[in-house]
């Protein structure tokens, strides 16, 4: 896998596990998961903080919804115009 599949997987992962309707709904496998993938999409898509981190921040603590933050997600993904395959952001988990 090279460095552009790789920030493609991530933000794919990134939205597939922000579809859950909470983030309680998360294992704690899946968070970490999540946060990883978040790093390599942060770092791929040359994202600020407020951008990338905050988004999961204000979701650990109530301030967003899940589906604020895969929202959130999903337009950076667009604007940056990666080619994601939704098939891969609906399989379960």
């Amino acid at each position: 896998m090279n460095a552009a599949d790789l920030i493609v997987h991530a933000c794919e992962q990134v939205l597939r596990f922000t579809r859950v309707a909470a983030w309680a709904d998360l294992s704690e496998e899946r968070k970490i998961q999540l946060g990883f993938n978040a790093g390599i999409m942060v770092l791929g898509l040359n994202l600020n903080k407020a951008e990338g981190y905050d988004a999961l921040t204000q979701a650990r603590e109530g301030k967003m919804t899940m589906l604020q933050v895969h929202e959130h997600f999903k337009s950076l993904v667009i604007r940056q115009q990666i080619a994601i395959r939704e098939e891969n952001i609906q399989r379960a988990f």
